[in-house]
């Protein structure tokens, strides 16, 4: 995708190295192309759930059955077309409130999907003024609780969470700034077992199928770079780095990185000690931030990052709380650069403090641990000032140990938009731009 955020690309004054040699490394053919590579969407869309049934255990103890409403749910997406029209990666954030009508059984319920992440495929580009079908899949949560009326429990009731990955197809009109898509998701997978007592399980059938209409803007940032007093200055502006030792240069980033939830079900502790909790899962959002080196003959990154999660379950007589801070250096090379988009991969060597409370008991584990770091960068140039980077991490079997029980924490964390700022390279430019 396509949000290069970056002090303007072309400055009010131009850069002079007049009498001075400049290297032709930027020409107006790649420009083109490599813009055209990609465009930024945002936007939003409403996602309806189907309906469903589940058990449930009433207070005298007998097991019924309830009927599920269709549920609506508005979202937030962001994202990008790739290559040239033929790909959209984005995210939908869900907003605070939904439609979803609460069964008379129940005094309380909860049926959401979270956070999604996917990827369509169009076999004919997007251009304006045409119908272009796509097929695609997604990662999103899923769960569910409830609480039967007339019914108490300590910390409440437990919700099933899981990872969903639909399959979809659906048709997106082009006008010359916005899509308007309409698709339909199929879930393989939305029968649960839920704890509806402390000793009980249930089912819960949930609808396969939900449908999703939406609306995005999309704009292309990099449209000015492709002139040719644009491509003279990107040149120019090459070589004052090149000169000025800055194509290598210290770097920052921060951006909300998403731990993939995993069911505390895989975990023999939860197992053992609170059976009815195994559908609850360890994830969330966690700050992803970092600073390190690139090294532009190489072509690589040195690092060090720090993010830090939670997770809090309670349901029936059990109050859990989990918690990991990481403190991790990372070194990934870029394997190629395709117009701009700049995929890389790399070990990490960390450190991981891990701890549980479980009901008052705790529990603190301090490891070093081994990993694997991956993703890519939107690099049209190498003169930017900043850019957008995505990346995922990934530790096997990362667990805090609890006497001969384990609690994993081997979540895969993906960091779709991480801000990247270069220092110095701003500095080389004021100063030429004052000449």
């Amino acid at each position: 995708m396509r949000f290069v955020i970056h002090y303007f690309l072309l400055f009010c004054l131009p850069l002079s190295l007049s009498g001075q040699s400049v290297d032709t490394v930027y020409t107006v053919k790649y420009l083109k192309k490599s813009t055209s590579f990609a465009w930024t969407t945002f936007g939003g869309d409403i996602l309806t759930l189907g309906g469903g049934k589940t058990d449930y255990q009433t207070p005298e103890g007998a097991i019924r059955n309830a009927s599920l409403s269709p549920t609506a749910i508005p979202r937030l997406t962001i994202g990008g077309i790739h290559f040239w029209g033929h790909a959209d990666f984005y995210v939908s954030f869900p907003l605070p409130f939904r439609w979803s009508p609460r069964p008379d059984a129940f005094s309380a319920m909860r049926y959401a999907h979270g956070i999604e992440t996917g990827a369509k495929v169009y076999p004919f580009r997007l251009e304006p003024g045409r119908i272009s079908p796509y097929v695609g899949i997604s990662f999103r949560t899923m769960s569910y609780g409830h609480q039967t009326a007339g019914t108490s429990y300590t910390n409440g009731f437990p919700e099933v969470e899981r990872m969903a990955v639909p399959l979809q197809a659906g048709l997106t009109y082009t006008t010359s700034n916005y899509l308007i898509t309409a698709g339909i998701h199929y879930h393989p997978n939305t029968e649960l077992s839920y704890a509806i007592s402390p000793t009980t399980f249930g089912t819960t059938s949930l609808s396969p199928v939900s449908v999703s209409v939406g609306l995005l803007r999309y704009i292309d940032t990099d449209r000015n770079m492709t002139s040719s007093s644009s491509v003279t200055q990107l040149n120019r502006k090459h070589e004052l780095l090149k000169r000025h030792n800055r194509l290598s240069a210290w770097y920052a980033g921060i951006g909300p990185s998403a731990a993939m939830p995993r069911p505390l079900g895989r975990s023999s502790y939860i197992q053992q000690k609170h059976p009815y909790l195994r559908g609850e899962a360890i994830g969330g959002f966690t700050p992803d931030l970092t600073i390190g080196r690139y090294f532009y003959k190489a072509d690589l990154n040195v690092g060090l990052s720090y993010r830090t999660m939670g997770t809090h379950v309670s349901a029936f007589d059990a109050d859990i709380r989990l918690r990991r801070h990481s403190f991790m250096v990372e070194a990934y090379k870029y394997l190629f650069n395709y117009l701009g988009f700049a995929p890389y991969v790399g070990p990490t060597v960390s450190l991981e403090r891990l701890s549980m409370n479980d009901n008052e008991r705790s529990y603190l584990q301090t490891k070093p641990a081994i990993g694997l770091i991956f993703g890519w960068d939107i690099r049209v140039t190498s003169t930017e000032t900043s850019l957008l980077r995505t990346n995922l991490r990934w530790i096997h079997n990362l667990h805090l140990a609890v006497g001969d029980e384990q609690v994993l924490f081997d979540n895969i964390e993906f960091n779709f938009i991480q801000y990247v700022h270069y220092f110095g390279r701003n500095q080389v430019y004021q100063k030429y731009r004052k000449r």
